[in-house]
Protein backbone atom coordinates (compact mmCIF):
# COMPACT_ATOMS: atom_id res chain seq x y z
CA UNK A 1 0.00 0.00 0.00
CA UNK A 2 1.08 3.71 -1.14
CA UNK A 3 -0.22 6.56 1.85
CA UNK A 4 -1.42 9.68 -0.14
CA UNK A 5 -2.63 13.07 0.75
CA UNK A 6 -6.91 13.63 -0.45
CA UNK A 7 -8.15 16.46 -1.26
CA UNK A 8 -11.29 17.52 -1.95
CA UNK A 9 -11.59 20.94 -2.96
CA UNK A 10 -14.19 23.22 -5.14
CA UNK A 11 -13.84 26.18 -7.61
CA UNK A 12 -16.32 28.47 -8.38
CA UNK A 13 -14.65 29.60 -11.59
CA UNK A 14 -11.35 29.21 -12.94
CA UNK A 15 -9.05 29.42 -16.34
CA UNK A 16 -6.45 26.15 -16.34
CA UNK A 17 -4.84 27.39 -19.50
CA UNK A 18 -3.73 25.60 -22.69
CA UNK A 19 -0.12 26.75 -23.47
CA UNK A 20 -1.04 27.07 -27.42
CA UNK A 21 -4.08 29.33 -26.62
CA UNK A 22 -3.72 33.22 -26.93
CA UNK A 23 -6.23 34.86 -28.99
CA UNK A 24 -9.02 33.20 -26.48
CA UNK A 25 -7.32 32.07 -23.59
CA UNK A 26 -8.79 28.22 -23.32
CA UNK A 27 -8.41 25.96 -20.93
CA UNK A 28 -8.45 22.59 -19.59
CA UNK A 29 -11.16 20.38 -17.97
CA UNK A 30 -9.25 20.00 -15.04
CA UNK A 31 -5.74 21.97 -13.70
CA UNK A 32 -2.94 20.34 -15.11
CA UNK A 33 -0.16 18.48 -13.22
CA UNK A 34 2.03 21.72 -13.50
CA UNK A 35 -0.22 23.90 -12.06
CA UNK A 36 -1.25 21.72 -9.15
CA UNK A 37 2.40 21.28 -8.02
CA UNK A 38 2.78 25.30 -8.56
CA UNK A 39 0.22 25.42 -6.31
CA UNK A 40 1.24 22.74 -3.56
CA UNK A 41 4.94 24.56 -3.53
CA UNK A 42 3.14 28.13 -3.26
CA UNK A 43 1.20 27.07 0.75
CA UNK A 44 4.15 25.00 1.19
CA UNK A 45 7.09 28.05 1.15
CA UNK A 46 8.93 25.76 -1.03
CA UNK A 47 11.50 27.87 -3.15
CA UNK A 48 13.16 24.41 -4.98
CA UNK A 49 11.21 21.56 -7.03
CA UNK A 50 10.14 18.89 -4.59
CA UNK A 51 8.76 15.85 -6.14
CA UNK A 52 5.40 14.36 -5.77
CA UNK A 53 3.17 11.97 -7.30
CA UNK A 54 -0.30 13.57 -8.52
CA UNK A 55 -3.57 12.65 -9.13
CA UNK A 56 -6.29 14.67 -10.62
CA UNK A 57 -10.17 14.92 -10.81
CA UNK A 58 -13.62 16.29 -10.90
CA UNK A 59 -16.65 17.00 -12.44
CA UNK A 60 -18.35 20.48 -13.56
CA UNK A 61 -20.75 22.64 -15.05
CA UNK A 62 -19.03 23.08 -18.70
CA UNK A 63 -17.70 26.46 -19.49
CA UNK A 64 -18.41 30.02 -20.28
CA UNK A 65 -16.70 32.47 -21.73
CA UNK A 66 -15.66 35.82 -20.19
CA UNK A 67 -14.34 39.15 -21.58
CA UNK A 68 -10.90 40.79 -19.75
CA UNK A 69 -8.56 43.46 -20.79
CA UNK A 70 -5.65 42.17 -22.29
CA UNK A 71 -2.27 44.90 -22.28
CA UNK A 72 0.12 43.35 -25.52
CA UNK A 73 3.49 45.05 -26.88
CA UNK A 74 6.55 44.53 -28.56
CA UNK A 75 10.06 44.55 -26.93
CA UNK A 76 11.69 48.07 -27.55
CA UNK A 77 8.65 48.81 -29.89
CA UNK A 78 8.30 52.82 -30.02
CA UNK A 79 5.77 54.26 -28.58
CA UNK A 80 3.31 55.50 -31.56
CA UNK A 81 0.47 58.26 -30.53
CA UNK A 82 -2.80 57.50 -32.27
CA UNK A 83 -1.55 53.45 -32.39
CA UNK A 84 -1.19 52.42 -28.66
CA UNK A 85 -3.42 52.91 -26.36
CA UNK A 86 -0.37 53.17 -23.27
CA UNK A 87 2.74 54.91 -22.72
CA UNK A 88 5.38 53.20 -20.91
CA UNK A 89 8.61 55.36 -19.94
CA UNK A 90 11.62 54.44 -19.04
CA UNK A 91 14.56 57.47 -18.36
CA UNK A 92 14.25 58.95 -21.73
CA UNK A 93 12.34 55.91 -23.80
CA UNK A 94 8.58 55.80 -24.08
CA UNK A 95 7.38 52.20 -25.07
CA UNK A 96 4.16 51.44 -27.06
CA UNK A 97 1.42 49.31 -25.24
CA UNK A 98 -1.71 47.79 -26.93
CA UNK A 99 -4.84 47.35 -24.80
CA UNK A 100 -7.83 45.34 -25.96
CA UNK A 101 -10.60 43.40 -25.06
CA UNK A 102 -10.44 39.67 -25.30
CA UNK A 103 -12.42 36.10 -24.13
CA UNK A 104 -10.71 33.99 -21.62
CA UNK A 105 -12.75 30.30 -21.30
CA UNK A 106 -13.84 29.24 -17.71
CA UNK A 107 -14.56 26.05 -16.33
CA UNK A 108 -17.86 26.58 -13.96
CA UNK A 109 -18.38 24.64 -10.54
CA UNK A 110 -15.71 22.53 -10.74
CA UNK A 111 -15.90 19.80 -7.69
CA UNK A 112 -12.00 18.14 -7.62
CA UNK A 113 -10.51 15.12 -5.72
CA UNK A 114 -6.62 15.51 -5.72
CA UNK A 115 -4.31 12.90 -4.46
CA UNK A 116 -1.02 13.93 -3.77
CA UNK A 117 1.96 11.17 -2.67
CA UNK A 118 4.67 13.75 -1.48
CA UNK A 119 8.82 12.15 -0.82
CA UNK A 120 8.59 10.42 2.46
CA UNK A 121 10.25 13.27 4.10
CA UNK A 122 8.03 16.18 2.71
CA UNK A 123 4.94 14.24 3.63
CA UNK A 124 4.08 16.23 7.12
CA UNK A 125 5.12 19.58 5.36
CA UNK A 126 2.60 19.07 2.61
CA UNK A 127 -0.33 17.34 4.82
CA UNK A 128 0.38 20.24 7.04
CA UNK A 129 0.62 23.35 4.36
CA UNK A 130 -2.77 22.25 3.10
CA UNK A 131 -4.93 22.34 6.32
CA UNK A 132 -2.95 25.66 7.25
CA UNK A 133 -1.53 26.99 4.16
CA UNK A 134 1.03 29.62 4.23
CA UNK A 135 -0.83 31.47 1.41
CA UNK A 136 -4.43 31.61 0.56
CA UNK A 137 -4.81 28.52 -2.38
CA UNK A 138 -5.21 29.34 -6.00
CA UNK A 139 -5.61 27.03 -9.18
CA UNK A 140 -5.31 28.74 -12.77
CA UNK A 141 -4.71 32.64 -12.84
CA UNK A 142 -3.88 34.22 -9.24
CA UNK A 143 -7.62 35.46 -8.94
CA UNK A 144 -9.16 31.81 -8.98
CA UNK A 145 -8.91 30.41 -5.32
CA UNK A 146 -9.26 27.10 -4.10
CA UNK A 147 -12.17 26.20 -1.42
CA UNK A 148 -10.45 23.25 0.27
CA UNK A 149 -13.20 21.15 1.79
CA UNK A 150 -11.56 18.19 3.44
CA UNK A 151 -7.62 16.92 3.59
CA UNK A 152 -7.29 13.43 4.51
CA UNK A 153 -4.50 10.20 4.64
CA UNK A 154 -5.22 7.75 2.89
CA UNK A 155 -4.01 3.96 1.54
CA UNK A 156 -4.29 2.97 -1.87
CA UNK A 157 -4.01 -0.35 -3.00
CA UNK A 158 -4.94 -2.02 -6.76
CA UNK A 159 -8.19 -4.06 -7.32
CA UNK A 160 -9.10 -5.95 -10.64
CA UNK A 161 -11.62 -2.88 -11.63
CA UNK A 162 -13.27 -0.22 -10.74
CA UNK A 163 -15.49 2.59 -12.37
CA UNK A 164 -14.36 6.23 -11.94
CA UNK A 165 -17.14 8.79 -9.83
CA UNK A 166 -15.82 11.69 -11.86
CA UNK A 167 -13.85 12.31 -15.02
CA UNK A 168 -10.16 11.76 -14.51
CA UNK A 169 -6.61 12.14 -16.16
CA UNK A 170 -5.21 8.68 -16.62
CA UNK A 171 -1.72 8.75 -17.84
CA UNK A 172 -1.42 6.72 -20.89
CA UNK A 173 1.39 4.56 -19.74
CA UNK A 174 -0.98 2.96 -17.27
CA UNK A 175 -2.67 1.32 -19.74
CA UNK A 176 -1.63 -2.28 -21.91
CA UNK A 177 -3.65 -2.48 -25.16
CA UNK A 178 -7.09 -0.88 -24.19
CA UNK A 179 -9.47 0.29 -26.76
CA UNK A 180 -10.41 3.87 -25.12
CA UNK A 181 -12.35 5.93 -27.68
CA UNK A 182 -14.30 8.00 -25.42
CA UNK A 183 -11.29 9.42 -23.86
CA UNK A 184 -9.23 12.99 -24.77
CA UNK A 185 -6.03 12.81 -24.99
CA UNK A 186 -4.01 15.76 -23.46
CA UNK A 187 0.00 15.84 -23.41
CA UNK A 188 0.25 17.78 -19.61
CA UNK A 189 3.01 19.84 -18.13
CA UNK A 190 4.79 18.60 -15.19
CA UNK A 191 8.20 19.35 -14.08
CA UNK A 192 10.51 22.24 -15.43
CA UNK A 193 14.21 23.12 -15.00
CA UNK A 194 16.12 26.14 -15.07
CA UNK A 195 18.34 27.28 -18.07
CA UNK A 196 21.93 28.47 -17.58
CA UNK A 197 20.33 31.68 -18.90
CA UNK A 198 17.42 31.69 -15.60
CA UNK A 199 14.74 30.91 -17.86
CA UNK A 200 12.10 28.13 -17.40
CA UNK A 201 12.60 24.87 -19.53
CA UNK A 202 9.82 21.83 -19.27
CA UNK A 203 12.04 18.66 -18.54
CA UNK A 204 13.03 16.42 -20.96
CA UNK A 205 12.23 13.35 -18.59
CA UNK A 206 9.28 14.23 -16.31
CA UNK A 207 7.93 17.21 -17.60
CA UNK A 208 5.50 16.48 -19.82
CA UNK A 209 2.52 13.61 -19.27
CA UNK A 210 0.32 11.87 -21.50
CA UNK A 211 -3.06 11.66 -20.28
CA UNK A 212 -6.42 10.34 -21.08
CA UNK A 213 -9.32 12.73 -19.96
CA UNK A 214 -11.20 9.34 -18.87
CA UNK A 215 -14.68 9.70 -18.45
CA UNK A 216 -16.85 8.75 -15.52
CA UNK A 217 -18.77 5.53 -15.19
CA UNK A 218 -16.27 3.77 -17.66
CA UNK A 219 -14.40 0.76 -16.24
CA UNK A 220 -10.74 1.25 -15.38
CA UNK A 221 -8.72 -2.34 -15.18
CA UNK A 222 -6.19 -2.95 -12.70
CA UNK A 223 -6.81 -0.05 -11.11
CA UNK A 224 -5.79 1.89 -8.16
CA UNK A 225 -8.60 3.36 -5.29
CA UNK A 226 -7.90 4.52 -2.01
CA UNK A 227 -9.92 3.39 1.32
CA UNK A 228 -11.49 6.66 2.76
CA UNK A 229 -14.26 5.81 4.78
CA UNK A 230 -14.35 2.54 3.39
CA UNK A 231 -15.08 3.56 0.06
CA UNK A 232 -12.87 2.84 -3.56
CA UNK A 233 -12.21 6.72 -5.13
CA UNK A 234 -10.30 5.83 -8.33
CA UNK A 235 -6.83 7.31 -8.28
CA UNK A 236 -4.71 7.63 -11.33
CA UNK A 237 -0.73 8.95 -10.12
CA UNK A 238 1.38 10.94 -12.68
Amino acid sequence: MERAIRVQCYQTLANYRKPSSFIIKETYPLPPYSTVLGMIHAICGFTELHRMKISIQGCNQGTVSELYTRYSFNAGGKYEPGRHQICVKDNDKEYGVFKGIANVELVCENSMIIHIVPEKEDFDIVYQSILMPKKYPALGRYEDLLDIQSVDIVNIYQVEEAEPEMDIYIPVNQFDDIDIRSATTYTLNKEYEITKNGLRRWKKDGGKVKVYYFPKGETVYDAYVDDYKGGSTVVALA
